[in-house]
C-alpha cells in the first residue's frame, strides 16, 4: 500500500473556459494518474452536455471519477463530497490524483475541512458571498465578532469567515457553542494547486465557441428531458446554460437569444470565479509544466 506521501494530489482550478480539463486530463495520462470531479454541476447524471463533462473518449484515456453519478431530483453538497471523495479514495485508485473544477467553494471544503453540521442551502451560502464582494470582508467579520467573541477567524481568511457566519445565521448557534474545529478534517495528503486563467478578451472567443458547441451537442435536449419530467425546480437546472436554455423553451425565445443569454451569463460567472480563485495566494498561475514537475518529483 502506497504511503501517504505518494499520494500526491493536484488541485486544477481556473474559471470556467480557462482550459482545466484538457490539461488535467492530458497530465494524468502522462504520470498514470487520474482525474477527480470538483465541479458542482459535473456531478450530474444526464447534464453531461450543459456542464462540458469528459467524453466516453476521455474516460478511455484515463481514469475520470465523480462524474455524473447523482440522479434527479437529488442534490449535492460539499459535505456530501467530501464524504464521496474520502470514500473513493479507500478504493484502488491511481495516483497522482487531478482534482479538476471551477467550484470555489467545494474546493476550499475539501481543502481546510468543514464544520460538522447540517448541510446549509446553496442559495443561503452564496447570498453571503454576494455581501462579501459588496460591502467586503470587514462588515461580516464585526457580525462574527458581535456573536462570537471566541471566534480565531481573521478578517481575510474569507473561506472561514463565510462559512462561520452562515452557521451563525442558519442554525442560531456560533461555531464556539458548537464546540466544531473548522481543521479537524483538513486534507491529508501532499497537495498544490494549479491554476488556469486569461485576459477577458480571450474568455470572450472561447466562451462563444463553447456556447456554440452546447448548443449544437444538445444542452437544448438534455434540458428539455428534466423540464418534461417535473424537475423544473431542480437546482443544477438553474445553473449557468440550464438556466437560460429553461428559459427559451418556456418562452419561446429564438436562437440567437440563447446563444447571447448563454455568452453572457458564462462571462458574469467567470468574473466571479476569478475574483474568487485570485484571494487565495497559494494557487500558482504559471509555469505548470515545471511546477507539476517538482511536486511529482
Amino acid at each position: 500500500m502506497a504511503a501517504l506521501t505518494d499520494k500526491k494530489c493536484i488541485f486544477v482550478v481556473g474559471p470556467t473556459a480557462s482550459g482545466k480539463s484538457a490539461w488535467a486530463l492530458e497530465q494524468a495520462e502522462k504520470h498514470g494518474g487520474s482525474v477527480v470531479n470538483i465541479d458542482s454541476i459535473q456531478f450530474y447524471k444526464g447534464l453531461e452536455v450543459g456542464s462540458a463533462a469528459p467524453t466516453r473518449e476521455d474516460k478511455h484515456r484515463v481514469p475520470h471519477y465523480l462524474y455524473s453519478y447523482v440522479e434527479a431530483p437529488y442534490e449535492m453538497t460539499a459535505g456530501k463530497y467530501i464524504t464521496d471523495f474520502y470514500k473513493l479514495l479507500e478504493s484502488e485508485i491511481k495516483f497522482p490524483l487531478f482534482i479538476t473544477g471551477g467550484t470555489g467553494f467545494y474546493i476550499q471544503a475539501l481543502e481546510k475541512g468543514m464544520f460538522d453540521v447540517e448541510p446549509v442551502p446553496e442559495e443561503f451560502r452564496q447570498q453571503i458571498e454576494d455581501e462579501l464582494e459588496k460591502n467586503g470582508a470587514e462588515v461580516l467579520h464585526q457580525e462574527l465578532i458581535s456573536k462570537d467573541p471566541q471566534s480565531k477567524v481573521h478578517v481575510n481568511d474569507h473561506y472561514r469567515l463565510v462559512r462561520a457566519i452562515e452557521i451563525i445565521r442558519y442554525t442560531g448557534k456560533t461555531p464556539s457553542e458548537l464546540k466544531s474545529v473548522q481543521g479537524k478534517n483538513i486534507f491529508p495528503y501532499p497537495y498544490i494547486k494549479i491554476g488556469f486563467d486569461f485576459e477577458k478578451e480571450i474568455y470572450k472567443k472561447r466562451v462563444a465557441f463553447r456556447t456554440k458547441h452546447l448548443i449544437a451537442d444538445g444542452i437544448i435536449e438534455e434540458t428539455k428531458n428534466f423540464l418534461d419530467k417535473g424537475f423544473a425546480d431542480w437546482a443544477p437546472l438553474h445553473s449557468v446554460g440550464y438556466r437560460e436554455t429553461a428559459e427559451f423553451l418556456n418562452e419561446g425565445r429564438c436562437g440567437e437569444w440563447l446563444q447571447e443569454s448563454i455568452e453572457q451569463s458564462t462571462m458574469q460567472l467567470i468574473k466571479k470565479q476569478k475574483t474568487w480563485f485570485r484571494r487565495d495566494s497559494s494557487i500558482l498561475w504559471s509555469n505548470h509544466e515545471s511546477q507539476l514537475t517538482d511536486f511529482l518529483s
